[in-house]
């Protein structure tokens, strides 16, 4: 009898050796996995550099795998990045992937197939804004003045040069540096308007309004109406009354929404652990920046791009029903 339970405990002991200790589950295998992984984001002083640096070192450890955080120009070089094998994974926007997807004029044309979806977190907000002193209240008082919508062909660059061209706008100069410049020259006078794109509250108005009499300038329904009939990308949004210091009112915009994309070429088990980590640790990834508290597993369905393989598992098993068109084989 002695014998048979010890012969017992060690066929135990066998069978969970394939399996990771505490929760029981079967160990991915990592024969495949790179060694670590790039994920590009956006500007310093944009929202993707932060958020993206937390997502990095959160799920980076819960996962087992050095993930470094590369800043970037705009998030629209992020997939031409991952298509060009300079990184494993980054920060897009619903819009900015559809349309490099299938083919657009920033990519001249090349379909950028090599993304895959992997997280949809929150709406990704186009953000305008001025101080007081200047008068501004409306995008038509843009005529003549001065605009800074960051980095030239950054996500909000693109979108707010589309604005003045499908609203019939005539700012006078647009300029073309970082949030954290643009908020030095604003602040001194030397710029009229700024514009920024990301999650509320965004860190380049926040750090703005500390010192500064900080304006929203909204646009008006007709606009968006008139805007989103050409951008059907997009969606419109309004920004939360009391986002930030002063402003009492909801702010109507337009968004997209935030998508975290993977190359296509990293393995199954690995992307599947990275969402699945994503997830777990949700709670630790809200306290670094709120925009991971408004991230849901059902906001995967707002995705422009087919989803990863292991992304696509984990979802399902989690009973999110996926339409076919984000299904995807490598």
């Amino acid at each position: 009898m002695k014998l048979a339970r010890m012969m017992c405990a060690l066929m135990v002991m066998a069978g969970l050796a394939g399996y990771a200790p505490g929760n029981f589950a079967q160990a991915p295998d990592k024969s495949k996995w790179p060694s670590r992984i790039t994920f590009v984001t956006g500007p310093a002083g944009g929202f993707g550099f932060p958020t993206g640096s937390a997502w990095a070192s959160t799920v980076g450890a819960a996962v087992g795998i050095p993930i470094s955080v590369e800043a970037t120009t705009g998030i629209q070089v992020n997939p031409l990045m991952i298509e060009e094998k300079k990184a494993e994974a980054g920060l897009s926007a619903g819009d900015t992937s559809l349309e490099s997807w299938n083919g657009a004029d920033w990519t001249k044309g090349k379909q950028i197939r090599a993304q895959r979806a992997l997280v949809v977190l929150d709406p990704w907000v186009m953000q305008i804004y001025t101080t007081r002193k200047t008068g501004i209240t409306k995008l038509l008082d843009l005529n003549g003045k001065s605009v800074n919508p960051s980095r030239r062909r950054s996500w909000t660059d693109n979108i707010l040069r589309d604005m003045v061209s499908i609203l019939g706008l005539k700012p006078g100069r647009i300029d073309n540096v970082g949030p954290n410049n643009a908020n030095g020259l604003l602040g001194d006078g030397r710029l009229d308007v700024a514009a920024v794109a990301g999650a509320i509250p965004h860190p380049a108005i926040s750090e703005f309004e500390v010192s500064h009499e900080m304006v929203m300038i909204p646009m008006s329904k007709a606009e968006q109406q008139k805007f989103l009939a050409k951008q059907k990308a997009l969606i419109a949004y309004d920004i939360p009354a009391n986002s930030y210091k002063g402003q009492t009112q909801p702010v109507a915009t337009v968004a997209s929404f935030n998508i975290y994309i993977v190359s296509k070429d990293l393995p199954d088990s690995l992307v599947y652990e990275l969402v699945k980590a994503t997830f777990a640790k949700k709670e630790q990834l809200s306290a670094a920046h709120k925009s991971f508290a408004r991230m849901e597993m059902k906001n995967i369905s707002y995705s422009t791009i087919p989803l990863h393989p292991g992304a696509a598992r984990f979802y399902e098993e989690q009973g999110i029903h996926l339409p076919d068109r984000l299904k995807a084989s490598k």
